[in-house]
């Protein structure tokens, strides 16, 4: 083991080498020599803990909440604590020793009580160092928006254009086998996707399937709502409802007769119509007037993934090419191919894209839908899967700030944006997001 004596004249060299052999004598004897075993924390974060402190040997490291991140590591004659020199009273992070490491510690007062020259000379080491670590920082944040842009443009060239899609004649076959969704109900999307449409035109297409007419009466009429009267005016029930209401039991009807019925297909098809409530209710709090129609785009954005099922089982063995296909892709060409517009299509399409590349990057002009889509998607695997990892969403903040969230990170968007507002309607909910909701509620911080 080494010994207070061996420990200065192996490392104070090398850690002063501007002090004379007595100053460094005298600096040694000011401060004091802390031995630390593996995994003991040096200093937690958050800690007001104000002294510097300098790796005599061993290894320490930086302990990062981002599980994602590198951990810094701070080897023998490495400063750990310059952030005290910036006036901050806690610190930015924890440090613990990765071995068994041993630090020389100098308190403020023990600093101060240095003579003026060997003051002096600590801190244009302490400067110095600063300086380095800046540099160093410097260069890290180049390389690593070169690495950012390199790795977009890299995955982006391996997402194929709709036309490679439409020119394989195996999917379009796939595709077009695929029963389309009802003339009325293609007549509804198209008609969400124009301005303002009118209660009476969605009365009006409503009617062209009595069983669609049937759902509805169906839910205004059920407990869900406690009228005190029956509803039997489809104009009025439409109106009561609302848009969003509608086109959910519209398009998740017209969605129904196009999937087969297996525990798998039926597990998309849930997804969907619980990321289209959250998607509504985003909106809610961004523009009003959006709220049917990105219902209606949550509802039909995994209709790629439905096309990838077919695709397996129909030809297994395929089943690893058929792995590198794009589901958004897949979803855009049958929505094309459904005469679905253009604004919808593009939206499904490029939805992805926010995963690897920030909103400036996006070849579309569908930005806001497609940014309200992405953030509706992370809210939804917020509430059902726990806390976002921040490496998993590297441009998630840049989206917010695009949709003009700043809270900071998706969970206060989530609780103040989503839940209150789902929780609000939670009657008027499927019982089966409303179970998910109440499920999940521990793991979204929802009281």
């Amino acid at each position: 083991m080494l010994t207070k004596g061996k420990i200065a004249n192996r490392a104070f060299p090398q850690i002063f080498p501007n002090l004379s052999d007595g100053e460094q004598i005298k600096l040694f004897n000011t401060g004091s020599v802390k031995s630390l075993e593996a995994k003991t924390v040096l200093f937690k974060k958050g800690m007001p803990d104000p002294n510097l402190y300098w790796v005599l040997n061993g290894t320490l490291r930086a302990a990062s909440r981002n599980s994602g991140a590198r951990a810094m590591k701070y080897k023998a004659g490495d400063l750990v604590g310059e952030t005290t020199l910036l006036g901050q009273t806690g610190r930015d992070c924890a440090v613990v020793a990765e071995e068994a490491s041993a630090v020389f510690c100098l308190s403020p007062a023990a600093l101060d009580a240095l003579e003026p020259e060997t003051r002096g000379a600590i801190l244009k080491i302490l400067n110095d160092a600063v300086f380095a670590r800046l540099t160093a920082a410097k260069k890290q944040k180049e390389s690593a928006q070169f690495r950012e842009v390199a790795l977009s443009k890299y995955i982006a060239k391996f997402r194929k254009p709709l036309e490679k899609y439409e020119q394989s004649e195996v999917i379009t076959n796939i595709v077009n086998s695929i029963p389309r969704l009802p003339l009325h109900i293609t007549h509804l999307i198209e008609l969400l996707a124009s301005d303002r449409p009118s209660a009476k035109e969605v009365a009006a297409l409503a009617k062209q399937d009595p069983s669609l007419v049937v759902d509805i009466l169906k839910t205004i009429n059920s407990p869900r709502f406690h009228l005190p009267k029956e509803i039997s005016d489809i104009s009025y029930a439409i109106t009561y409802l609302g848009f969003n209401e509608v086109y959910q039991i519209a398009v998740s009807r017209g969605l129904m007769k196009t999937i087969p019925n297996s525990n798998e297909f039926r597990e998309v098809y849930l997804h969907s119509v619980f990321l289209s409530h959250v998607a509504a209710e985003l909106c809610l709090s961004y523009e009003k007037d959006l709220a049917a129609f990105m219902s209606t785009i949550g509802l039909l954005h995994d209709i790629g993934q439905t096309v990838a099922l077919l695709l397996r089982k129909q030809n297994p063995k395929w089943s690893l090419f058929i792995e590198m296909l794009d589901p958004s892709k897949l979803g855009a060409l049958l929505l094309k191919q459904w005469n679905i517009p253009t604004r919808i299509c593009q939206t499904i399409e490029y939805q992805a894209y926010p995963t690897f590349c920030p909103p400036s990057e996006i070849p579309s002009d569908q930005k806001i839908n497609i940014a309200l889509l992405y953030v509706a998607h992370v809210a939804c695997d917020h509430i059902t899967k726990g806390a976002t990892q921040q490496f998993e969403h590297p441009y998630l903040d840049e989206y917010l700030r695009l949709l003009k969230f700043n809270q900071g990170g998706i969970e206060p968007v989530v609780k103040e944006h989503i839940l209150r507002g789902l929780s609000a309607k939670s009657a008027w909910l499927p019982d089966f997001v409303r179970k998910l909701l109440l499920a999940s509620a521990p793991a979204s911080g929802k009281n």
